[in-house]
């Protein structure tokens, strides 16, 4: 990644404001951001310490007067910027898209396909989000009467799990009907359970994926779990 004296904004930012991926930052790029926020008298002290985006939230007030910066204005205002960036980038990775999915609701396309009229009634799966902090889950409950589930109308729930209360995912595989495989080449589905250390709905999320990615998403799933339990604990 190349770096520059003058970082490249995006649409609806300002030179002021722009702190995604500072941590990538080289000296010159960082002291850039430092002297359009008001301490472009630093901008060489900075370069000269090789100070980068990843050494900046280590700063503290007597590395700063080390450096010879001796007003106090100047360090306190240093220290509010970090302070600032460090939290755009948490608000920035909290709301990364790690993953989506959808709800597998057919083994097969032939079986959607006569459920569903050949499409003339479509259904309304669930659909699953993961972020960096979070696990968003809206779940459709189809409107019945009696044993024919209607088309339209129907409610549905949604349920943001914060990674940091879950214990668990375990994978169910469920094959496909006999017939299906044989005619169709059905694949099967993925029940993935999600243990939380809360109580509601008995502490379990479920998601239905198609047969093979369950291990995939699993992996995907918990990975974001261990990083968010570490930022907590920082």
């Amino acid at each position: 990644m190349a770096l520059h004296d003058e970082y490249i904004l995006q649409e609806g930012e300002t030179k002021s404001t722009r702190v995604e991926g500072f941590e990538n930052w080289g000296p010159s790029e960082l002291a850039s951001f430092f002297k359009v926020n008001g301490l472009g008298d630093y901008h060489e002290l900075l370069v000269q310490h090789k100070i980068s985006g990843k050494l900046a939230p280590l700063l503290k007030d007597v590395d700063l007067r080390d450096m010879g910066i001796t007003c106090v204005g100047d360090r306190l205002r240093f220290q509010q910027l970090i302070a600032n960036m460090k939290r755009k980038a948490r608000a920035t990775t909290r709301s990364h898209t790690v993953w989506v999915g959808e709800e597998r609701l057919y083994f097969s396309d032939v079986e959607k396909c006569f459920f569903t009229c050949a499409g003339v009634c479509p259904d309304d799966p669930s659909t699953y989000k993961l972020t960096s902090n979070h696990l968003k889950l809206k779940t459709v409950k189809p409107f019945r009467i009696g044993p024919i589930k209607m088309c339209c109308c129907h409610e549905y729930t949604i349920n943001n799990i914060d990674l940091t209360n879950v214990t668990d995912v375990d994978v169910i595989g469920v094959p496909a009907p006999c017939l299906l495989r044989a005619c169709c080449c059905a694949k099967g589905k993925d029940i993935l359970e999600l243990q939380t250390a809360k109580a509601f709905l008995n502490g379990k999320m479920v998601l239905t994926l198609t047969g093979g990615e369950g291990d995939r998403v699993s992996g995907v799933i918990m990975n974001q779990v261990e990083e968010s339990q570490v930022m907590e604990r920082d």
